[in-house]
């Protein structure tokens, strides 16, 4: 180890380029602005209800895009960003391919660093599910099958809800999450806190003892999905498997897959798409039976 490892044999220079996913990856800006076309092109196709509040602050909603069929499992988005960027307007391009499988998909919005902290933003998505789970059959979905899938930071937030105190906290059922897909994201924000990301973000030890998955015990013990993009960086890879095989230590059912000829911000792209592999794993961990087959 050179004497200016700071974490896992990187220096400085090199852990921050491990944690800069715009720097990896050149055409991040047209895959993000893929992002929102297919969310505009969802709500040209697919029977919506949008803004809907969740809690009192501005940044506090979400958009429901109904299946026909009712009661409807849900699947719930939590857009990524780095924790400062996108929101709902960015989130419902899977709109389709789920309903088109018999689910619903739910796109939430909430704050983002500086103006709010990572700890409020947690809080605001573990509301937006306890919102679900008391209303959401009165939009025609089910509320005893709630699933979550994230992306990148949008992950992190989501694996923060396999720790909730749901019972006391909230009022829902401790099992009220009945799986969670985690894409490209961060169960142990220790490198995070070390790289350059802490200068918006400011976590201190505390902070990522509490907000991280890997150092906490899950209250949820749902199935859970880990994918990483083959062009993700090697920690990006490295923390979303190390995810799945922390579930898998904790006796929990995980699946880690490797998304082939995809980076960190195109592999959004391909739970979109019914035929991809991350859509499809998605979609047998719902159980939806109507999920189109596979291509020859």
């Amino acid at each position: 180890m050179s004497s200016g490892a700071i974490y896992r044999g990187y220096d400085q220079a090199a852990l921050d380029a491990q944690y800069n996913n715009q720097a990896a990856a050149p055409g991040f800006r047209e895959h993000i602005s893929r992002y929102a076309e297919l969310t505009r092109q969802a709500k040209a196709t697919v029977p919506y209800i949008e803004n809907i509040a969740y809690g009192e602050g501005s940044q506090e909603l979400l958009d429901i895009y109904s299946a026909s069929a009712r009661p409807a499992p849900v699947q719930v988005f939590i857009h990524g960003g780095a924790w400062q960027q996108l929101d709902k307007n960015d989130s419902g391009l899977a709109a389709p391919a789920f309903v088109g499988a018999g689910a619903m998909l739910v796109a939430v919005s909430f704050g983002g660093v500086p103006e709010v902290p990572v700890d409020t933003m947690v809080d605001q998505v573990r509301r937006a599910i306890a919102w679900l789970w008391r209303n959401v059959e009165s939009h025609g979905g089910d509320r005893d099958r709630i699933f979550i899938s994230g992306h990148s930071s949008g992950a992190h937030l989501a694996s923060q809800c396999l720790s909730a105190d749901w019972r006391g906290n909230f009022g829902c059922p401790a099992d009220v999450i009945k799986g969670a897909t985690f894409i490209s994201g961060l169960g142990d924000l220790e490198p995070v806190r070390l790289s350059y990301r802490n200068e918006l973000l400011k976590l201190d030890e505390l902070a990522v003892k509490r907000l991280s998955l890997i150092h906490q015990h899950p209250t949820v013990k749902c199935p859970l999905l880990a994918a990483y993009a083959s062009a993700d960086t090697a920690e990006f890879r490295r923390q979303t498997r190390e995810v799945g095989e922390y579930w898998r230590r904790l006796r929990l059912d995980a699946e880690i897959i490797e998304i082939a000829g995809r980076g960190h911000y195109d592999i959004v792209l391909d739970l979109a798409d019914p035929q991809s592999e991350l859509f499809r794993a998605c979609a047998l961990q719902m159980g939806l039976s109507s999920a189109p087959p596979a291509s020859p």
